[in-house]
């Protein structure tokens, strides 16, 4: 390595103020851990020197290192490791947290888009189960093999928020980099950047040219929001991290407000598309396709209008695409473009794997979960459970059921209450002729997921497969009675029919879900539960009307 000996620093003090920590920190590294710290010769021990460039190349050397140091048969990672802690919101009331949160969800997203081959950040999901006490850091560290914190604190007065931030390294428990930022609430993007920068710069990430220039037009205040419209866009993320019908209409709610206040700001567009959209399609099935995934791909094209380069709003599109026109093709397109653009977006890569199974894509389907699994366990294990069922119904629409059974038993260890599992355990083991086990397994399903019309069709698949037809017909006639009050998909009522064999029926209703693009209609092709009809030319028509042949 060529050095510059103008490059050279002459004291501990120089070096530590280089590296950012204090003097025993980097006199520490030099005894344990080979700081190319020189001495003078014939000089006392403490006249020392130093080159940046050696310094530097130690550093990011250290990081590939450091995962080694994770606790014992933990594989180790090549990428450096971020949490961020929930921003503490000293200005909230009682229970409502959704400023602070939504905030600190804000910047894992912002730091995701840093350089995600190189930085893994830690999903909220499972950070927030963790917090600043020096124990809890140290689990984190044990659990994640995480190098770095970022934790903080808000207060709002009005449209003026102060926000403080501080970066820590877990392992020496040292601080490398803290400061107080107190600006107009319009400026907060401006801040974000800051931080996202100050990260970069103190871990030694190498940003590209593109995101370079992106952060420095944040921080200059090329793109701004309106305080009204930012605050009501982090309390619809707030809500929408809940997942559930109640909150993601509230979320919505916020998301709409948020872009009439200001409809140039591209996330709250990105946000409204991707409630629109959930609202639209299972377990929720909220709204009739028909209202809601227009709007949904109105705001999601919106948001690329604005911003091409957010990948929530490409994973909002591609659900439009997939659940709705079953335009396979784009569908695919703007999944792999949000995964191109945050290779660690979980959620698009969970996604796009559906999308791959509705096709008859088996194996690619496989190879997707597998890459998602290998994300989750980096960065956000509170969604194993997810990918294991999502794995369960590949190896479930593949026939293998035994394997099918074999993985939601495994997943249930994780959580023995997930409603997914309990669907999948039902139908594996009703095509494997376990009666019986299937019924427990899908009367199991309508105890664990909240008031879901797929927990009705559920039941009634339940009391269908187990001859009891009396009982299954009550559930199709509760559903109607329910469809009277609000959208209950078609899709539903043929998965009741398709139970207690009745090919008519079941054809009927599949047609209905067809007019209506009711979701679920993408799995026809590949439902082992369809198989009674598979062979009528009017199915085969509809695959083929889907587009699935």
């Amino acid at each position: 390595m060529a050095i510059n000996p103008e490059d050279r620093l002459d004291s501990w003090k120089e070096i530590a103020a280089y590296l950012r920590r204090d003097v025993r920190t980097v006199q520490r590294w030099e005894k344990r851990e080979s700081l190319p710290v020189h001495r003078h010769q014939h000089d006392k021990l403490g006249s020392v020197y130093a080159f940046r460039a050696e310094l530097a190349e130690w550093f990011k050397t250290r990081q590939v290192a450091g995962a080694a140091a994770v606790a014992a048969g933990q594989k180790a990672s090549d990428k450096i490791k971020l949490a961020v802690l929930r921003f503490q919101d000293l200005g909230s009331s009682d229970g409502d947290h959704y400023f602070g949160e939504g905030l600190t969800e804000e910047m894992i997203t912002e730091l995701t888009r840093l350089q995600p081959d190189e930085l893994a950040v830690i999903a909220r999901s499972t950070s927030e189960h963790y917090d600043s006490s020096s124990q809890s850091l140290g689990q984190l560290r044990k659990d994640l093999g995480v190098d770095y914190v970022l934790e903080g604190k808000v207060r709002r007065a009005g449209n003026r928020v102060r926000i403080s931030a501080r970066l820590s390294e877990i392992l020496d428990q040292t601080q490398m980099w803290a400061e107080t930022y107190e600006r107009e609430l319009s400026d907060v993007l401006g801040v974000q950047a800051e931080i996202a920068q100050a990260i970069a710069r103190e871990i030694h990430l190498a940003l590209n040219l593109s995101e370079t220039d992106r952060l420095a037009g944040l921080q200059h205040g090329q793109v701004r929001v309106k305080p009204e419209a930012y605050d009501a866009y982090l309390r619809g993320r707030y809500l929408l991290h809940a997942m559930k019908p109640a909150e993601i209409r509230k979320g919505l709610e916020n998301f709409e407000l948020a872009v009439k206040l200001d409809p140039e700001y591209a996330p709250a567009q990105a946000g409204l598309a991707s409630a629109w959209a959930l609202l639209a399609i299972a377990p929720f099935d909220v709204l009739p396709p028909h209202e809601a995934m227009p709007k949904a791909e109105a705001a999601a094209r919106k948001s690329l209008a604005l911003d091409e380069g957010l990948a929530e709003a490409h994973a909002a599109l591609a659900l439009v695409h997939h659940h709705y026109h079953w335009n396979w093709k784009e569908a695919e397109a703007s999944y792999r473009r949000a995964i191109e653009l945050n290779p660690g977006y979980a959620a698009a890569h969970l996604s796009y794997s559906w999308l791959l199974l509705a096709l008859g894509r088996n194996d690619e389907a496989l190879a997707e979960i597998e890459r998602t699994m290998s994300i989750v366990q980096e960065t956000d294990p509170h969604r194993l459970v997810a990918v294991h069922a999502t794995r369960a119904q590949a190896y479930y629409f593949n026939r293998q059921f035994q394997r099918a059974v074999d993985e939601c038993e495994k997943a249930l260890e994780l959580d023995p209450s997930h409603f997914m599992l309990h669907y999948i355990l039902g139908r594996a083991y009703r095509r494997m002729g376990e009666g019986a086990k299937a019924i427990a397994q899908l009367k199991t399903a309508t105890k664990s997921s909240g008031e879901l019309p797929l927990v009705d069709a559920v039941l009634g698949l339940a009391y269908a497969v187990s001859g009891r037809r009396e009982q299954a017909q009550k559930v199709a006639e509760m559903l109607a009675s329910a469809a009277r009050k609000r959208y209950i998909p078609p899709t539903y009522f043929a998965i009741v029919y398709a139970g207690l064999g009745d090919k008519e029926k079941a054809l009927e209703w599949l047609e209905k879900a067809y007019q209506d693009r009711a979701d679920l209609l993408t799995w026809v092709n590949v439902e082992p539960m369809m198989d009674g009809v598979r062979s009528d030319p009017r199915f085969q028509d509809l695959i083929r009307r889907i587009g699935l042949t």
